[in-house]
């Protein structure tokens, strides 16, 4: 379990790094935001990777595909509860714009889509609802549950070599 919060934290902090530089360069305000969000899934794929190699430096090279997963599933969800928190500070106390920000975007893509006005008054005042930094949070350890099993899942299918000798 040590190597799993080990890894988990090393996900958190370069999730937190990533915000940073996001932030910091005003690409989380970019169109395209949401494609340079999927570089964490590569990084914890790595990370994942890299528990696994370590796995099986002491057990003769061997990993079950449930020790893969629940390794998995742990380091993203550590990360994602590390990294969930960073960005409810952001959002709150750092970046305090970035919620009108988020509500604005809805605003413009509703007016492109042709939606009339009352339609888009109903709609902006049932998102402004559920756009705050406390929802953030709370997705942000949601989503990271399902992302690290959906992650996870993949590399434990890739990378298992179950114990030909272990008795199921």
């Amino acid at each position: 379990m040590k190597r799993e919060v080990s890894y988990g934290i090393y996900y958190g902090g370069f999730s937190i790094l990533w915000m940073l530089v996001m932030y910091v360069t005003e690409l989380n305000r970019s169109s395209s935001a949401s494609y340079l969000n999927y570089v964490n899934l590569l990084v914890l794929a790595f990370f994942i990777n890299q528990f696994v190699k370590e796995i099986k430096l002491v057990s003769e090279g061997f990993i079950s595909f449930s020790k893969i997963f629940k390794g998995g599933l742990l380091i993203g969800t550590i990360g994602g509860i590390v990294s969930s928190i960073f960005f409810y500070v952001q959002v709150k106390f750092i970046d305090t714009g970035y919620i009108d920000f988020v509500l604005n975007q809805a605003l413009v893509e509703m007016q492109k889509k042709g939606y009339s006005e009352e339609m888009i008054d109903q709609s902006m005042k049932m998102a402004a609802k559920w756009t705050t930094a406390e929802f953030f949070l709370l997705m942000g350890v949601v989503g990271s549950l399902f992302i690290s099993s959906f992650v996870s899942v993949i590399m434990a299918f890739i990378m298992k070599k179950p114990n030909p000798n272990e008795i199921a």
